[in-house]
């Protein structure tokens, strides 16, 4: 062995001693912890026949796609406040019936700014496709310093507008939703009740929910995870 070696070992340098380890666990000023739950998550869903062309999504919105059962029918939210990473949007056009033109589709995302106080950016992008080949595909992240992009609590204040119509501005199913999210919870929040009462849920059993917050039957964009309600 060589000498500096043996001269790192004696002097609690090398990889046998245990001082540096024991120094880092036991200092005079404790290191600070984090004592919430953070979590990144991308929520993917699916516009149904419900889906008008367009929706507004709050924040509210986006804290009940992810909720846990208290009881059968009753249901809190994992988290006590979202911020928005991105949203990406893609979308076939159909054939209309008795129209001879290939079908189109046009997505849209936008992140409004039209409340005084909330800091939102306005920012609005649009993309259309034709033929069945490509989709339309838009892909937004909000301004880093609006509201959106900050976390925000359980409030029915807007976080962003989607669209998704045929060359007719008609609205069309089956649009594919990926709402990129960071989750936050808080001690000195109360567990809020979803908006949506559900049933025949097992207590305990952690759910997804639609993109506004109703239950699959009758959503406009249902979650494409499962189990949900």
């Amino acid at each position: 062995m060589r000498k500096s070696t043996k001269k790192n070992m004696k002097k609690g340098n090398g990889p046998t001693s245990s001082k540096a380890v024991a120094r880092d666990e036991n200092p005079r000023l404790l290191p600070s912890v984090t004592d919430q739950l953070s979590v990144g998550m991308i929520l993917r869903f699916s516009t149904t026949t419900n889906w008008t062309g367009s929706y507004t999504v709050t924040y509210q919105n986006l804290l009940d796609a992810w909720f846990i059962a208290g009881t059968a029918t009753t249901a809190y939210t994992l988290f006590d406040f979202v911020k928005i990473k991105k949203v990406v949007v893609r979308c076939m056009g159909v054939a209309e019936n008795g129209v001879t033109i290939l079908p189109s589709a046009t997505v849209g995302v936008e992140f409004p700014g039209l409340v005084g106080g909330q800091f939102g950016s306005g920012k609005q992008r649009s993309n259309s496709g034709m033929g069945y080949d490509e989709p339309a595909f838009i892909s937004v992240k909000p301004d880093p310093l609006s509201q959106s992009a900050q976390y925000q609590p359980n409030t029915a204040n807007a976080a962003f507008v989607l669209r998704a119509v045929d060359g007719f501005r008609s609205p069309l199913a089956g649009a594919i939703i990926d709402v990129h999210v960071a989750y936050k919870n808080s001690a000195d929040a109360t567990p809020a009740s979803i908006a949506t009462a559900r049933a025949a849920m097992q207590p305990g059993e952690v759910y997804f929910g639609g993109l506004d917050g109703l239950a699959i039957a009758n959503t406009v964009a249902q979650t494409l995870f499962i189990p949900n309600k």
